[in-house]
């Protein structure tokens, strides 16, 4: 591989990637590669929101930054066409930024932009630029568009998920990864059939996310429902917030709770299995002090009591330890925690 330099090409000379995840959302419907102008539009519409898990900056803000500081402080990356130009592996929302900055005439110079050129790379190596900058970088794709990638790599391009680890530099996100591929998978084959010609809600994405936890599915089957039902609930607002999808297994396993549910909707249904009010004090104690009092009561365990768990694995007690597993991973992989998936 040759020495990688900084380049400043003609920002005239640089075509965005219409292949680029973050602009997947608004392409999705079209037929054949979109023009430059809608990919930018595309940029700014779908470019991340501060509300939103894993995003660091907004289109705008960026923005803001480039102005002030009058320029990149990261290159980007690029390959070059037999036409002369060149195409952008990494870095489509800066030269749109570019762009726009030039049109507005602010101060600096806009006409040429950092570039490091690629010459040598092949579609793998675009992958693994991809990915180290989106999925695990700082400037991570919405979960959409990683999902899309993601599902696109293991489906058409059938890499395997440790091929697709290797490109993220190692195992620290193999259940992220396998819960993406599968719940972009569930969303188009439930959710987009039912919300037809309109547009997609791409923030419901993460119910689909959700449903990908231990027992979530096996919960909506063993209730007599489909996930059809699940996207109907979804699309309807009767999950709300998203996050509740990983509370159905408790909902649906209680009878008033599961009516409640069918004929309101999800916050409805937790109320009738909130703890009464006698456990108030539980209720203020601290995380720290539950967690202490959790890892005691667990060490305490003899085998009768693991036997019996295990035996009624249906059980509402079994039930809420999945749900404290699950939010308790969650909460220590955000801390930074839980760095890998063993």
């Amino acid at each position: 591989m040759s020495e990688l330099k900084i380049n400043y090409l003609p920002v005239s000379n640089i075509v965005l990637d219409c292949r680029n995840p973050r602009v997947a959302p608004a392409i999705e419907s079209l037929d054949g590669d979109p023009p430059q102008n809608f990919i930018e539009l595309a940029l700014g519409q779908f470019a991340p929101d501060d509300d939103e898990k894993g995003a660091s900056t907004t289109f705008s803000s960026l923005k803001a930054s480039i102005r002030a500081y009058k320029g990149l402080i990261n290159p980007i990356v690029v390959t070059p066409r037999s036409d002369g130009t060149y195409v952008v592996i990494e870095g489509n929302t800066r030269v749109s930024i570019y762009r726009q900055l030039a049109e507005e005439n602010a101060p600096g110079s806009w006409g040429t932009i950092p570039a490091i050129v690629r010459p040598d790379i092949e579609e793998d190596g675009e992958h693994a630029i991809r990915l180290q900058a989106h999925l695990v970088g700082p400037r991570q794709w919405r979960p959409y568009a990683k999902a899309k990638y993601l599902h696109g790599l293991y489906t058409d391009q059938k890499l395997s998920i440790n091929e697709i680890l290797d490109y993220c530099g190692g195992s620290a996100r193999r259940r992220e990864i396998e819960e993406y591929i599968e719940a972009y998978k569930d969303m188009h084959l439930h959710y987009m059939p039912l919300v037809g010609q309109n547009p997609p809600d791409y923030s419901r994405f993460s119910a689909f996310v959700e449903l990908q936890k231990p027992r979530v599915k096996e919960s909506i089957v063993k209730a007599g429902f489909t996930l059809d039902d699940f996207a109907k609930w979804v699309d309807d607002s009767k999950i709300s917030p998203l996050n509740t999808v990983r509370q159905l297994p408790r909902i649906l396993g209680n009878q008033e709770a599961k009516k409640r549910f069918l004929s309101h909707d999800a916050r409805e249904a937790m109320k009738v299995l909130e703890q009464p009010s006698a456990n108030a004090a539980i209720k203020e104690a601290t995380i720290d002090q539950l967690a202490i009092a959790l890892v005691s009561k667990i060490r305490s365990l003899n085998y009768p009591d693991v036997k019996a768990l295990r035996e009624d694995n249906e059980s509402p007690r079994v039930q809420a330890l999945f749900d404290c597993y699950g939010e308790l991973y969650d909460l220590c992989k955000d801390v930074g925690l839980i760095t890998n998936n063993e």
